[in-house]
């Protein structure tokens, strides 16, 4: 990150803090009245695409082996429920094509496969669809996506966490742009590598993480509370991303 501006109104006092992930966090203190709250966050950053040798390096990976001291570090990015685990082992399994693949590819065969067999939707309600579910109803928002494509590469033998964010989008009308959600695989020879099922991104320099957690049900971009007899409250979001050079 090059620069970063947190504007808020009515103004607050803001501490930061780390969470558990090393993820920074704002509180914000308010003190009096309002009816309305903005918070505009402005950020330059510089993102670095993966290399062509990195991704022969990644194509000539062989199976992923963790030592026991990344296994202990990484293991709420192993560890999921067996049922999920069975439902995506099984997925994977039926679409698997008979060529013999490394494990590397086969994540990728993954992503590849839930950004065209799966419709992309839409959805306002709160919460991420178990893997289960967007496997039922073969859709559903990136964040759903993305949490299928983690369940996947655990499956599969791999840590996977949920990355939120922003992407590049070209040509996209101000304020169109929304945030952003997808996995991010740990491969030890290479270190964490973005999958971005819903857009078919993988480390190519246009995701822009925010945020990253063993699960999507960790991060939430803004919490808080408010009172106020009567007080209702309605959200709206609006993200540029713009390429600078």
């Amino acid at each position: 990150m090059q620069a970063f501006f947190l504007t808020l109104s009515p103004p607050a006092e803001v501490v930061w803090r780390s969470d558990l992930y090393g993820n920074s966090i704002a509180i914000a203190y308010f003190n009096g009245t309002t009816t309305q709250l903005d918070i505009l966050s402005e950020l330059s950053v510089e993102t670095f695409p993966r290399s062509e040798s990195q991704r022969r390096l990644l194509l000539e990976t062989g199976t992923t082996q963790y030592s026991a001291t990344e296994k202990r570090m990484l293991w709420a990015c192993i560890d999921q429920p067996r049922n999920t685990a069975d439902a995506a082992a099984a997925w994977i399994k039926r679409g698997a094509s008979g060529v013999q693949k490394g494990q590397y590819e086969r994540l990728l065969e993954c992503a590849a496969r839930i950004r065209y067999e799966f419709d992309y939707r839409i959805r306002f309600e709160q919460g991420l669809q178990p893997p289960a579910e967007t496997l039922r109803l073969h859709s559903g928002a990136c964040r759903d996506f993305a949490g299928l494509m983690i369940a996947a590469a655990r499956s599969l033998g791999c840590a996977a966490r949920f990355v939120t964010g922003y992407v590049y989008t070209p040509n996209a009308a101000p304020g169109s742009s929304s945030p952003h959600a997808w996995a991010e695989v740990y491969i030890p020879a290479v270190g964490w590598i973005e999958l971005d099922a819903a857009n078919g991104l993988v480390d190519d320099g246009d995701l822009i993480p925010v945020a990253s957690a063993a699960s999507g049900a960790e991060l939430t971009p803004i919490l808080g509370a408010f009172t106020g007899y009567g007080a209702t409250s309605r959200l709206s979001v609006g993200v540029d991303v713009t390429r600078l050079r």
